[in-house]
């Protein structure tokens, strides 16, 4: 260990471990189908995207301490208005206008609701949900849920002075699948998110003129809230004191949407580091850039485990060079390789953070006041400023857009034939001319990279206006942030996909490569050991001066790799006639006599060889497209279940060029031909729908990533 105590890094979070728990508790319980217990103290990222996302079951657990801890609460808000306390928000008007006194308490507290029930909501008179163009008007279903989860979770707590049995009403609705339509934008996260919370409290009191969306099976109905209810026999609630602004007042919306948010990024931060792997794989590239004395050297925490994922991923792969290998053009990878911990590791080191900041917001009170029960009185503070998720989702916002940027360098040196190590233009498989392959998946990666960068290059704080009479005069923006890193997942999620597609498709062809070279090198040996018969009967001079043919492949491997381009045959006869050039140079140092007999030699064996190479190579095509069995047996520990996963679970299949392409009639038996874009689609519904969860937390738990073991 260099230049920091090995304690203190020992102490220090992983991010590896973190992820790896989370996805593990995620799993666990929709395999299963655990219920999510509510109880103010142990809400987890994980346990809000099973409900939020998967629908699990969540309850309130029916102890005594809950259940004592909430009538308290209510309690205590009761008895300090009998003693004639001035109260915010319980016996005072709201916001600005605090400096009133209010008498009708109930009533208060659906007023509170009125005002902020002031969103844009697109309802047809059928009271389907409508939108314009592709504008949906309504928060993700997902946060929603969430939105509900938080805010029960948070109230559990018993500081808020809200009876149980509004909690286990939302509860109820979660489980029936009962949701409020919220709109989509309208909170500055200041006093907590107002407006959305509003629409919650809609539900609450059966208003007629708020909707909820009612799931059933695979239908969705949209009901107001009075309908709503009436159709699942459920009375309205009439509020009590503080119970209106007790529901409204928190970050329940921004902390659902910003645990959604977070999850993924963990996800597409392991995937990043694994995508590295595998693009180091495919460009031929060096295994000493992600070397331990390296980071040993700067001991930043995220920078040591990033490399030490990505050297654990390609242990016993058969496709990357060891530094040693090195003897010919470039002495080191581009920096898409060479500084992938260093790029990847400060995000690392912030998606920890984030993902602290809003563990601790899950089990937080977020509204004020606050009932201190133990104390018989109660605070006026500002718990509901949402800016530790602003925080946390700028952060993660900067962490998308490294990651998208580090993804779509890998890409376009996977296909530029000028940058890849010899693979040909585009990755594709036929001639150039004729199949462009991955050209328009290079073009949409630029695109969402594009996107990418416009929605995370700029801080929300610094579109902070004063609001509400100058009361709210700073305001988090927190839910505003959360909403555009969640488009920012989306953008990162497509390029992850579109990424995928393309290292296994340059990971097939790089050992198509192989297999070609394999078989290519006996059939030309052969065939230059008949010409040249060093050993026979006819061994001459002019045959001792001919070089090595160990040299002679050497020179014939780099040449068909510089000649990437060219369309098979011309590749065939253009890396033939280099090859001819090569040991012309060679022989042009010998005796003139024996020159002349060389150059005859060699030019016989130079007419025999493009034949040779097309021949190998239909050979090698033809045992590889016969099986996706070879590819694997060329990867790295980490990369290879990746690439079965895409390959065999998903049924992405190695692009054969134009023959693949769904408007040409296809072959008797032969299976439906798919787009591109419809393969890459695939990929990305698995990563939206945590397909990829299981094979990564399998792949870190084989090498023992979690607990920091070296890899």
């Amino acid at each position: 260990m260099i230049g920091i105590d090995r304690l203190q890094q020992n102490a220090m979070a992983n991010h590896t471990r973190r992820v790896c728990d989370n996805l593990r508790r995620l799993l666990g319980i929709r395999q299963s189908e655990d219920e999510v217990k509510v109880d103010g103290e142990s809400l987890g990222i994980a346990e809000l995207v099973s409900v939020a996302r998967y629908s699990a079951k969540a309850s309130i657990p029916q102890t005594e301490a809950l259940m004592h801890r909430m009538q308290t609460s209510v309690d205590t808000l009761h008895r300090l208005l009998e003693q004639g306390k001035v109260i915010y928000g319980v016996n005072t008007g709201v916001g600005d206008n605090a400096y009133t006194r209010a008498k009708l308490l109930t009533t208060l507290q659906h007023s509170v609701f009125q005002h902020h029930q002031a969103g844009i909501l697109l309802i047809d008179q059928d009271h389907s949900s409508a939108s314009y163009g592709s504008v949906q008007h309504s928060l993700a279903e997902d946060i929603v849920r969430g939105m509900i989860l938080v805010r029960c979770n948070s109230i559990l707590r018993g500081h808020s002075g809200v009876r149980k049995e509004i909690l286990d009403f939302l509860i109820a609705m979660l489980d029936k699948d009962i949701l409020p339509l919220v709109p989509e934008s309208g909170s500055i996260s200041a006093s907590g998110d107002l407006s959305p919370l509003s629409y919650l409290g809609g539900l609450i009191e059966g208003n007629p003129d708020t909707f909820v969306r009612i799931r059933e099976s695979q239908s969705i109905q949209i009901l107001s809230a009075a309908e709503a209810l009436q159709q699942a026999s459920l009375e309205p609630f009439k509020l009590q004191p503080k119970e209106g602004l007790g529901l409204m007042n928190g970050t329940a919306p921004s902390a659902s949407a910003a645990s959604l948010v977070v999850h993924d990024t963990h996800t597409l931060a392991i995937l990043a580091q694994i995508l590295t792997a595998m693009s180091t794989e495919a460009l031929h590239g060096t295994l000493d850039n992600y070397h331990r004395f390296i980071s040993d050297c700067r001991p930043h925490p995220g920078q040591r485990e990033a490399a030490r994922n990505i050297r654990a991923f390609l242990q016993d792969t058969q496709l990357c060079q060891t530094r040693t290998d090195q003897t010919e053009g470039l002495a080191q990878d581009r920096y898409d390789l060479r500084t992938a911990p260093q790029w990847i590791g400060p995000t690392l080191e912030d998606l920890l953070a984030a993902d602290r900041q809003i563990s601790i917001e899950l089990n937080a009170t977020t509204d004020n006041p606050l009932i201190q029960a133990d104390a018989d009185t109660y605070h006026q503070g500002g718990n509901f400023q949402a800016t530790v998720l602003t925080s946390a989702m700028d952060k993660t916002r900067t962490s998308l857009l490294l990651l998208g940027k580090l993804l779509l360098a890998q890409c376009q040196q996977m296909v530029d034939p000028c940058l890849s190590n010899g693979l040909s233009p585009n990755l594709c498989v036929e001639d150039p001319h004729i199949s462009f392959a991955a050209k328009g998946v290079e073009i949409n990666m630029v695109a969402y990279c594009a996107e990418l960068g416009f929605l995370a290059n700029n801080s929300v704080v610094s579109h902070v206006h004063s609001a509400e009479m100058r009361n709210q005069s700073v305001n988090s923006l927190a839910l505003l942030d959360a909403r555009y890193a969640t488009r920012c997942v989306e953008l990162l999620s497509m390029m992850c996909a579109a990424h995928l597609w393309i290292a296994c498709q340059a990971l097939d062809l790089r050992v198509l490569q192989r297999e070609f070279f394999r078989i290519a090198r006996p059939a030309c040996q052969a065939s230059f050991n008949q010409v040249v018969d060093r050993d026979g009967p006819g061994k001459d001079r002019s045959r001792e001066d001919l070089p090595h043919f160990d040299h002679v492949w050497s020179f014939l491997r780099g040449a068909w790799l510089e000649r990437s381009r060219l369309s098979l045959r011309d590749r065939c006869a253009q890396a033939s006639q280099d090859c001819l050039g090569y040991m012309v140079v060679r022989l042009a140092g010998a005796d003139p006599s024996v020159r002349q007999e060389g150059w005859k030699l060699i030019q016989c064996w130079s007419d025999a060889l493009p034949a040779i190479l097309e021949d190998s190579y239909h050979k090698a095509y033809e045992d590889f497209s016969a099986t996706t069995a070879i590819t694997p047996q060329y990867l790295g520990r980490g990369t290879k279940p990746i690439y079965r996963f895409v390959r065999e679970q998903l049924g992405v299949p190695f692009h054969r060029g134009v023959e693949d392409h769904p408007a040409f009639v296809q072959e008797p038996g032969e299976l439906g031909k798919k787009t591109i874009g419809t393969h890459i689609s695939r990929i990305y519904a698995a990563l939206r729908n945590d397909e990829f969860a299981g094979p990564i937390v399998t792949l870190m738990e084989e090498f023992l990533l979690v607990d920091g073991v070296r890899a």
